[in-house]
């Protein structure tokens, strides 16, 4: 694979230190480029239920793009082998960014800083139940729009109503 990318192992391992440090600055990588595209337009100004919206709908999409899912099946897939980096992926993710673009409408809407990011990792897990899952287990698997939307806004509907905030 090396040859034909024009390389040598020598060069790989001089610019990333092992296939690990290749695995990582791929990961990396493929995380960064998830976590600029899971920001989506400035929600700041919307309420809170509009905005858990957008940002529901923004998110699911993304992650259901077919690169989404290629990444992800790569990182457990590989990275049973490296356990370390992929907790990392998992504790500091594009699932950040979307926690951090909500939890200061949370806070002002009443919620302590440790309850608003409690509740949006359960809303990050509602909103990927059962697609995420059917679309890494089955490659022609879709969501209508109709369909994402409905699903998001049940989560909303259900964060708010279990916030106490609905």
């Amino acid at each position: 694979m090396v040859r034909l990318a024009g390389g040598s192992l020598a060069t790989l391992y001089t610019q990333f230190g092992s296939k690990e440090g290749l695995f990582l600055a791929f990961m990396q990588d493929q995380h960064d480029r998830f976590a600029r595209e899971m920001r989506p337009d400035c929600v700041d100004d919307l309420p809170l239920e509009q905005a858990l919206q957008v940002v529901g709908e923004h998110f699911l999409r993304r992650l259901l793009q077919r690169d989404s899912l290629a990444f992800f099946r790569v990182m457990v897939s590989e990275g049973r082998r490296m356990p370390e980096q992929l907790r990392r992926y998992f504790t500091s993710g594009g699932m950040n960014v979307v926690h951090d673009e909500l939890v200061k409408q949370l806070k002002h809407a009443g919620l302590s800083d440790t309850d608003a990011r409690e509740g949006l990792s359960y809303f990050i897990e509602l909103l990927r139940s059962h697609h995420h899952f059917q679309a890494i287990s089955d490659p022609n698997y879709v969501v209508s729009d109709a369909d994402l939307k409905t699903h998001v806004g049940k989560a909303v509907r259900f964060l708010l109503n279990g916030m106490k905030l609905g």
